[in-house]
C-alpha cells in the first residue's frame, strides 16, 4: 500500500543525530565542571554569629547594633536627601522658586565605648553598689535572705553594719530561703543560732511550672496572657506568715511598708519576690546578676518589696566563698577549674564519690574528668570537658538542685559588728511567739531530704562585700599589681631554669622537660589537690614514662 504524503515535516531525527547531540552536551558540561574546579568551589559565606565563650560578647553585640542604627540613619538622611532633589526638579521644571530650607541641627556625636571588658565589669558592680545604697535608704525594713544550706556563708557584715547605723526605725529580718534542700535537724539548730542576733524567717520559694508547649507558641501566649501564676506551681512555705508579720509591723492601715531585698548572687531575692507576689512580677534564672536595677513591687495595700541587685563579695574571701558568692567570669577555664576545686576541698571525698556515683580520684581535675566522661560531655576528639563540667557543677552548687548542708558553730558568740543592745533594739515590733509559731508551721510543711543523702559542707563564716564605689577601683587597681607581680615573677623563674640532656637521652625527655610547668610550686610543696596531672602522688606499682631504659 502506498504511504500518504504527511501535510507536515516530520520532526523525527535519526538515532546517529540524537547520539552526537547527547555526546556534546556530557563533553560540555565536563567541561565546565573541570574549570569549576580549578577555580575553586566558593561557598556562600554565613554569619556564625559571637561564641557565648568570647571575653567582650557584650560589648561587640553593642558596638554591631550602634553600626547598625548609624547605617540606617544614613539611608534614612539619603532618602530625604533624594526626595528634596526630586522636588527641587520639579519645581525648576515649574519655573517655581523653591521654599528656604530650615537649618538642620547636628547631633553630638557619642564617643565609641571601647571593647574592653573590665571597665564594663567595674561600671557594672558600681551601679550595683548604687543600687544597693538606694535600697537600704528607702526601706523601712530590710529582709536579708540567706542560703538555707549555708546561712553564715551569705551573711554580709558590712552590709548589717550599714542599715544598723542608718538610723531611724530601720530593722532587718533574716529570711532563710531553699529550706527544702537541708535536713530538719539542721535547719532547727540554724534556726535557733541565727534567731539569737535577727528575727528569723523559715521560706522556701514556689517554682515556676516547666511548660512542655512548642516554644514558639509558648511566646505567643505569654505575650497575649500577661504574668504566670505561680500559684499553680510548687506551693510556697512561709509567705503567709512573712506577709502577716510585716503587716503587724505597720503602725496604721493607710501607711505603706516599704521592704528592701538583700543578698549575695543566687540565693532567691526574686523568687521571694514573685512568691509573695504570686506572679512573675521580677525576671529570675539560673544565671547571676540578672537584677541589674531596683525594682519596685506591690504585693500589698500596706506592702511594697523593692528587690535589689546582688551584693558584691570582695576579693579577700576565701575561694570557695568567691566560688558560690561572687560574680565569676565563667569564661575563663583556668578560673573555673580553680573555684571548683576549692570548693571540692570543703566537702568530704566519700560523700562526693557517692552523690556523683564515681570512683576513687586523686584530685579535683581528674575527678572533673571521670564525671564528663560520666555524663558525656566531650571536647572536639572525645576529649573531657572538665571546664564545661566544672561550670555546670558550680550551677547546681549555686542553684536548687543540690542538697547539701553546714554546720553552725558549736559555740554561740555576737559576731563583731553587733551587741546584746543592738540585737535588743532590732528585735523590737516583732512578736516573737507568733513568729515561732510560723516557723514551726513551716518546718512540718517542708519535705526535707535525709540526713545521709545530703552533703556536709564545711562553711568559710562571714563574707565580706564591697559598699562603697571607690573601694571597687582600689580592690580592681590592687589585682592588677598582683598579676603584673605574677608575671614578673613568672618570667624570672623561666630564666632562672636551664634544661640540658646528654646525646644518649631521647629528644621526648627533653620535650617533657620543658612542657613542665615551671611556677612556684616546684619549690614548695605540692598540694594533693593540684590541677596538673603530671604532678600526681607516686605509686609502687604505676609506670614512670618520663623514665628512659636502655
Amino acid at each position: 500500500m502506498k504511504r500518504p504524503k504527511l501535510k507536515k515535516a516530520s520532526k523525527r531525527m535519526s538515532c546517529h543525530k540524537r547520539y552526537k547531540i547527547q555526546k556534546k552536551v556530557r563533553e560540555h558540561k565536563r567541561k565546565v565542571r573541570k574549570e569549576a574546579k580549578k577555580r575553586g568551589h566558593k561557598k556562600r559565606k554565613t554569619d556564625p554569629g559571637i561564641p557565648n565563650s568570647a571575653p567582650f560578647k557584650e560589648a561587640l553585640l553593642r558596638e554591631a547594633e550602634q553600626r547598625k542604627q548609624q547605617l540606617e540613619e544614613l539611608k534614612q538622611k539619603q532618602k530625604l536627601e533624594r526626595q528634596k532633589e526630586q522636588a527641587k526638579k520639579k519645581l525648576e521644571a515649574q519655573n517655581v522658586s523653591p521654599p528656604k530650607e530650615e537649618p538642620v541641627k547636628k547631633e553630638p556625636v557619642k564617643p565609641k565605648e571601647q571593647p574592653s571588658n573590665q571597665p564594663d565589669n567595674r561600671n557594672l558592680k558600681e551601679s550595683f553598689c548604687r543600687e544597693l545604697k538606694k535600697v537600704i535608704e528607702e526601706s523601712d525594713v530590710v529582709l536579708e535572705v540567706l542560703d538555707a544550706r549555708d546561712p553564715l556563708g551569705c551573711r554580709c557584715s558590712q552590709v548589717e553594719q550599714l542599715i544598723i547605723q542608718s538610723g531611724g526605725n530601720k530593722k532587718l529580718l533574716l529570711v532563710l530561703n531553699k529550706t527544702d534542700l537541708v535536713p530538719k535537724e539542721n535547719l532547727r539548730k540554724w534556726l535557733w543560732y541565727l534567731q539569737k542576733e535577727f528575727p528569723t524567717v523559715i521560706f522556701k520559694s514556689s517554682v515556676q511550672p516547666k511548660d512542655k508547649v512548642n516554644p514558639s507558641r509558648k511566646k505567643q501566649r505569654d505575650s497575649k496572657a500577661g504574668p504566670i501564676n505561680l500559684s499553680i506551681g510548687r506551693v510556697c512555705v512561709g509567705g503567709e506568715g512573712l506577709l502577716k508579720l510585716l503587716q503587724n509591723f505597720c503602725e496604721t492601715d493607710n501607711e505603706t511598708l516599704h521592704v528592701g531585698v538583700i543578698g549575695f548572687p543566687s540565693v532567691g531575692k526574686s523568687s521571694i519576690i514573685n512568691s509573695l507576689k504570686k506572679t512573675s512580677a521580677c525576671q529570675v534564672g539560673p544565671a547571676r546578676g540578672i537584677t541589674r536595677s531596683m525594682q519596685v513591687v506591690r504585693v500589698d495595700k500596706q506592702i511594697k518589696m523593692l528587690d535589689s541587685p546582688c551584693l558584691i563579695a570582695s576579693p579577700s574571701n576565701s575561694a570557695a566563698a568567691l566560688a558560690l558568692r561572687s560574680l565569676i567570669n565563667t569564661g575563663d577555664e583556668k578560673s573555673v577549674l580553680e573555684l571548683m576545686s576549692a570548693v571540692l576541698k570543703h566537702c568530704s571525698k566519700k560523700q562526693i564519690m557517692l552523690h556523683y556515683k564515681i570512683p576513687d580520684y586523686r584530685n579535683s581535675l581528674e575527678f572533673l574528668i571521670l564525671l564528663a566522661q560520666k555524663r558525656g560531655m566531650h571536647k572536639k576528639g572525645n576529649v573531657p570537658d572538665s571546664p564545661g563540667i566544672a561550670r555546670v557543677l558550680l550551677s547546681e552548687w549555686t542553684g536548687a538542685k543540690l542538697n547539701y548542708h553546714s554546720k553552725p558553730p558549736r559555740s554561740f558568740n555576737f559576731s563583731p559588728h553587733l551587741n546584746e543592745d543592738i540585737v535588743a533594739a532590732m528585735q523590737q515590733g516583732f512578736n516573737r511567739d507568733q513568729l515561732a509559731q510560723y516557723n514551726a508551721n513551716s518546718i512540718k510543711a517542708i519535705h526535707s531530704p535525709s540526713k545521709n543523702s545530703s552533703i556536709v559542707f564545711e562553711s568559710s563564716g562571714l563574707i565580706n562585700g564591697i559598699i562603697d564605689e571607690n573601694h571597687i577601683s582600689e580592690e580592681e587597681s590592687e589585682d592588677d599589681d598582683d598579676t603584673s607581680m605574677e608575671e614578673e615573677d613568672q618570667d624570672s623563674a623561666d630564666e632562672d631554669i636551664e634544661v640540658s640532656f646528654e646525646p644518649a637521652q631521647k629528644p621526648e625527655k627533653a620535650k617533657a622537660l620543658l612542657e613542665r610547668p615551671r611556677s612556684g610550686e616546684q619549690l614548695g610543696a605540692q598540694r594533693e589537690d593540684s590541677l596538673n596531672l603530671d604532678l600526681l602522688p607516686e605509686q609502687d606499682d604505676a609506670y614512670d614514662f618520663n623514665t628512659d631504659y636502655v
